[in-house]
């Protein structure tokens, strides 16, 4: 499958390649020759207009501006492009080509932030010429004409507007007049105050915003603002981008979830994982996409790093809960991640060094033209010095899990010395083809594993003749590889569509088997294997086409399917032979799925989005109907209301196979009719947000219903030598969570920020476990997040603090021996009362300082400041005193790490 994607990949861009070598020649009409014109002193507005009726060439400029100058030039075999931008070298003026080829004049003192529009900034003081009319246009980055998805643009009289689409698309309908202001704004860039002019195009109007530069002096810019997330437009929504969270502290990467992890309602409690855990949710809970496929793993090295590379990521946004019906399959919230399409302007690559890993993207246009463009990152971890430390704490985990009881006394005990091979990579591609204005054609590729070989061969000294070998395997590879084939087209001002083809595969495979080799005596010898096995393998191939269609200012309708085949593989086997489970399962999911926004009220002042999503899945031969709302109403100018209500299914889920000595492990399943039903919940979100001039206060509360929540033990089926029925091993129960989460932002200055308070309950019920409701594995009940930035000059400061209330856990409270059939002996443990313990509080202080050149940036960061030892889980092991045999319960604190300080160096080209 890896060679069909990257054969699938090469031939795309072969296929591009052609097609731009067939129509460079007539798409690019500047790059015409004139042999032989000359023009004395002639009017600039003249020498256009007669360059245009001669060459064909589209030139867009100011009639008004122009015709005040007088040029002189000779225009002999040179091309219309260069002669112009020759002509106008002793002006103020200057020319520039867009992507669609069409020539520009404007002035050098006029900041260019509007590709097509003759007056761009200036404030147009004539009379207006159209009213109630429409504008289709496309936002990008002034620097790199990459889109900009879910970009604001706005009517400033009417305070209201419209969002660009995931490719940087939108329709502005019902404007007042030609001379109406827009006011265009996207989180880590300036905000562009733009006035439309009767000579404004309405169509495929292009709009350059220009991101912050982080290499600034002491000069304040008046009035310029630069929000660095945005919490309080859709219930539950957070929106911030890659740029904004690599100014967070780090450990080793900036990373994304991390960055998330500050949000009131997403816990940080768990230190040494990258997972989200929504609102009483688990990781598995979360539908993660990445340019449209689904992610089914998303951690590195234990799950310290989340698996996305920043550097190749251009927008993110999660969905905390009372997510829309676009989205399906999952029960907790939504990360929908878009790659970056590649600078269509320049070739540009960075590279990131640090102590745990480096980090390069290379990026570009692939034609002239530059409607075919690529991108291309990687990364790759390394065995330095903050990498094995890490690695080392994280390594305890594995030991514990590996050698309970008396295997990890015999293991120390007589351990001779390995070699520990450890690391990670991943890779990102993606191809994006522009044929015109209309169409966007991409083809997007993601690989990411993680290696280790713990391996280790033991000398067993016995005295005299005798002695023996031991041999341990433990090898583990997990990761994913995805990629999808995407299409999407403006077909009209209102309507545009959405087609995606994806593949998903996750793959997780560990062998941790013993080879005991024995000599005896007579000098024979004797063999004796046993150990676990454990695979898990998921295949995951869909179609879904999205279709919007803007009715009108106020109501945009979206409709779509979704079809999805999906093949999993888990198998758990120990001592070699004895499989005590394996699962093979199969099934498809068809999903369609309705919403419409309306807006109602003076300058829309209230926004509902009703919507149904319906799922057939053949494994249970059900129709799954989920009906959802959502409502936002502008109170007033400073004060909204917000809430959202839903129903949501998952049909592949993940179930924690308990071991409260050695850790528990988590693997996928598909749902079925019986001991794994389908997991369904029920989301009620209501909240507020009050905000003024650069602060705003943002509060939701929010309760869910989980039904057929499912874990796997064998504590109740501790029979040795007959098989297990999967009624005895997979146990369904409930969850109920309710919460409120708070956050006060500064949203904009040299210093801003937030603080992020969460008071939750999360209750599970399982019978089988507890006659009573018992707290989840992650019910946190109080965290507290600071987070705090502040720029001087070239300088980024940060600093984050971070308490969380203790987790509960399930201890263990004696132990007891069963005689086996074969006349030995096997020792079995007693829990307490489930997760009726909790761990200590945890907290943790977190500091960056970032200095800021012109191509790139030298950053330190420390973890954990002040080296606070926060308790990560309990380890129990059964010790036996060897005089008197008997045994006894030792618990040990296994901590996360401690004071870890972090240098990254990055240089970009451009």
């Amino acid at each position: 499958m890896r060679k069909i994607l990257l054969l699938l990949f090469c031939f795309v861009c072969q296929l591009a390649l052609k097609a731009q070598a067939q129509t460079a020649t007539s798409v690019n009409t500047t790059g015409i020759t004139i042999n032989d014109e000359f023009y004395n002193n002639e009017s600039l507005d003249r020498i256009c207009k007669d360059l245009q009726k001669k060459s064909g060439v589209k030139i867009v400029a100011d009639s008004s501006l122009i015709a005040r100058y007088r040029v002189s030039y000779w225009f002999q075999n040179v091309k219309v492009e260069i002669g112009i931008k020759e002509a106008l070298k002793n002006t103020d003026l200057k020319a520039y080509v867009d992507e669609n080829g069409i020539l520009y004049i404007v002035s050098k003192l006029q900041k260019v932030t509007v590709a097509q529009s003759a007056t761009q900034n200036a404030v147009y003081k004539g009379k207006p010429e159209k009213n109630n009319f429409t504008i289709t246009g496309k936002v990008v980055d002034s620097k790199t004409s990459e889109s900009l998805a879910f970009t604001s643009v706005i009517i400033k009289s009417k305070k209201s507007g419209v969002q660009t689409n995931v490719d940087g698309l939108f329709t502005l309908q019902k404007i007042p007049s030609d001379t109406t202001t827009l006011e265009i704004s996207y989180i880590g860039y300036k905000t562009l105050t733009y006035h439309l002019s009767p000579q404004t195009p309405t169509k495929d109007l292009r709009i350059e915003l220009e991101a912050v530069s982080e290499v600034l002096d002491e000069v304040v810019v008046s009035g310029e603002k630069n929000e660095i997330m945005k919490v309080n437009e859709t219930v539950g929504l957070f929106t911030m981008t890659p740029k904004n969270i690599a100014k967070l502290p780090n450990v080793g990467e900036k990373d994304i979830f991390r960055g998330f992890q500050l949000m009131p309602g997403i816990s940080a409690a768990n230190q040494s994982s990258s997972g989200l855990y929504v609102r009483g949710g688990t990781p598995d809970q979360n539908l993660v996409l990445y340019d449209g496929f689904t992610v089914y793993y998303v951690d590195h090295l234990y799950g310290f790093f989340s698996a996305f590379n920043s550097n190749a990521v251009k927008d993110v946004r999660l969905f905390k809960g009372g997510f829309e019906a676009k989205y399906g399959g999952r029960v907790s919230s939504v990360v929908d991640i878009t790659g970056k399409d590649g600078n269509q302007n320049e070739f540009n690559a960075t590279a990131d060094v640090g102590l745990l890993s480096a980090n390069a993207l290379v990026e570009g246009p692939i034609t002239k033209n530059k409607k075919l463009t690529f991108v291309v990152a990687g990364r790759h971890s390394w065995a330095g010095p903050l990498y094995d430390k890490i690695f080392n704490t994280f390594k305890s985990q594995q030991t514990s899990n590996q050698n309970g009881g008396f295997g990890g006394q015999f293991a120390r005990r007589f351990q001779s010395g390995q070699t520990v091979t450890s690391y990670f990579y991943d890779l990102n591609g993606k191809v994006t083809y522009r044929p015109n204005t209309k169409d966007n054609i991409t083809l997007s590729f993601y690989n990411g594993q993680d290696f280790l070989d713990n391996s280790q061969n033991l000398n067993l000294p016995f005295g005299g003749t005798r002695g023996g070998g031991f041999g341990n395997t433990d090898q583990s590879n997990w990761g994913n590889i995805g990629s999808s084939l995407k299409w999407s087209r403006q077909w009209t001002t209102k309507f545009y569509t959405n087609s995606l083809l994806s593949f998903s595969n996750y793959f997780s495979k560990r062998d941790n088997t013993n080879q005991n080799t024995f000599t005896r005596t007579d000098g024979t010898t004797q063999t004796v294997k046993f150990g676990s096995l454990e695979s898990n393998d998921l295949k995951d191939v869909s179609f879904k086409t999205d279709f919007e269609y803007r009715a009108s200012d106020h109501h945009l309708v979206e409709f779509g399917g979704q079809f999805s085949n999906l093949a999993i593989k888990y198998s758990y086997s120990q001592n070699d032979t004895t499989e005590i489970l394996g699962k093979n399962d199969r099934g498809n999911t068809i999903a369609g799925y309705l919403q419409d926004e309306i807006k109602i009220g003076a300058n829309n002042r209230f926004t509902m989005k009703p919507s149904l999503r319906v799922t057939y899945y053949d494994v249970t031969k059900k129709v799954y109907y989920e009906p959802r709302f959502t409502a936002n109403f502008a109170l007033t100018n400073e004060i909204k209301l917000k809430g959202a209500v839903g129903q949501y299914y998952q049909f592949a889920k993940q179930v924690e196979r308990e071991d409260i000595s050695n850790g528990s492990r988590s693997f996928w399943l598909l749902a079925n009719n019986s001991y794994l039903p389908v997991t369904s919940s029920t989301h009620i979100i209501v909240g507020g947000s009050y905000e003024i001039d650069d602060y705003v206060i943002d509060i939701e509360a929010y309760y869910k219903d989980i039904q057929n929540d499912t874990r796997y033990t064998l504590r109740f089926a501790p029979q040795i030598g007959r098989g297990l029925v999967a009624d005895e091993t997979f146990f369904t129960g409930t969850g109920k969570v309710k919460g409120i989460d708070f956050l006060l932002q500064k949203k904009f200055g040299k210093y801003n920020g937030w603080i992020g308070y969460t008071l939750a309950k999360s209750d599970k019920y399982i019978a089988q476990f507890s006659a009573d409701a018992f707290p989840s594995n992650f019910d946190v009940r109080h965290e507290f997040k600071s987070v705090n930035m502040y720029k001087i000059g070239r300088w980024d400061l940060s600093a984050t603090w971070i308490y969380a209330s203790g987790k509960p856990y399930t201890s263990i409270t004696g132990g007891y021996v069963v005689k086996l059939l074969d006349g030995t002996e096997k020792d079995f443990t007693s829990p307490s009362t489930t997760n009726a313990n909790r761990l200590p509080a945890s907290h943790r202080l977190d500091i960056a300082a970032t200095y800021n050149f012109t191509h790139g940036s030298l950053s330190l960061s420390v973890f954990n400041v002040y080296g606070q030892s926060n308790v990560w889980y309990k380890k129990f092991q059964t010790i036996t005193d060897p005089d008197t045999n008997e045994k006894y319960l030792s618990v040990t604190d296994v901590n996360y790490l401690g004071f870890t300080p972090n240098l990254t160096f990055t240089y970009h080209l451009r």
